[in-house]
């Protein structure tokens, strides 16, 4: 028999509600388990075990494991996370808190490792069940926040790694969303220049631009900031977003957008002009871009 403790702090009756219910779902296997509980305190303590011979006990003790290491998961480590967050970067507020917390939540579940060597959701599960019937060879009783903070030190550096690229991600967005509104800024007090902007890539990969009349553009504008691009200071996608900056359009409509080979660069663009932005998919100049590179139009 196993006694296992979940302590104060946390959802224990939904706990007991989960453990109890993958007992139930062993036994539909013919597994024959037995529970209990009781409250000492403010500690909710659930004996188990199984009513067969003692070879038995060993299959019951990776079912606890199993069932033991999902609740660590599912219960735990949100809990640990926002501890981690909580206790590292202090000197974030609790709105920037909750959003690294976020971001390493989606990094764990990721279907893609978070690193070269990084972990996967299922192989954080088997570490853990590892550790569990290791403890459970010696020991026939289990704290589950005990065992967290003393026998999962693997598991917790991880968590902390994991949080540490959740942080990168955070200060990368923030960084991304300030660049988007001064640019924001720049494209208000700018005088338009154009009404309206045809943005069109060609087949081998260059931006075509066209007035209200689908004219090419003047080079004027462009004349300064091209030269930028024999300095290597600005490249083609630079210019481009710069371009449209000074030409500050009214309207800016996007053809062929799936054919654009940078969607990030479309991305930011969009978030840059937002309410400016048209797509479209269907017209006659889209269907010039299907049949022809436009070699004989302006372009960047």
């Amino acid at each position: 028999m196993f006694l296992v403790a979940i302590g104060p702090g946390v959802d224990s009756e939904k706990i007991q509600s989960e453990i109890y219910r993958q007992f139930n779902e062993a036994k539909l296997e013919g597994i024959d388990t037995f529970y209990k509980d009781y409250r000492l305190g403010d500690t909710l303590f659930i004996s188990c075990g199984i009513n067969e011979c003692l070879e038995a006990g060993e299959e019951f003790k990776y079912i606890l494991a199993n069932i033991l290491s999902r609740v660590i998961i599912e219960h735990y480590e949100l809990k640990l996370l926002r501890k981690i967050v909580r206790e590292n970067y202090f000197y974030l507020n609790s709105k920037e808190q909750a959003v690294v917390t976020d971001n390493a939540c989606r990094l764990l579940m990721d279907e893609k490792p978070i690193e070269p060597g990084g972990f996967y959701k299922a192989t954080r599960k088997n570490r853990i069940m590892r550790e569990i019937i290791e403890y459970l060879d010696v020991e026939k009783e289990f704290n589950i926040e005990g065992f967290i903070n003393f026998r999962l030190n693997t598991y917790l550096n991880e968590l902390n790694v994991t949080v540490e690229r959740a942080l990168e991600i955070f200060v990368a967005e923030r960084e991304y969303n300030e660049f988007i509104k001064l640019l924001r800024y720049f494209v208000e007090i700018q005088e338009c220049k154009i009404d309206t902007v045809h943005l069109c890539q060609s087949k081998d990969g260059r931006y075509i631009l066209y007035d209200d009349k689908k004219n090419s553009i003047s080079s004027e504008y462009f004349d300064e900031l091209r030269t930028d691009i024999l300095d290597d200071t600005i490249n083609y996608d630079d210019l481009l977003i710069s371009t449209l900056i000074t030409v500050s359009p009214n309207k800016i409509m996007i053809h062929c957008i799936d054919k654009f080979k940078n969607k990030e660069l479309i991305q930011t663009i969009s978030n840059v002009f937002a309410e400016r932005i048209t797509i479209c998919n269907s017209c006659e100049l889209c269907d010039s871009l299907q049949q022809s590179s436009e070699t004989n139009k302006y372009s960047l």
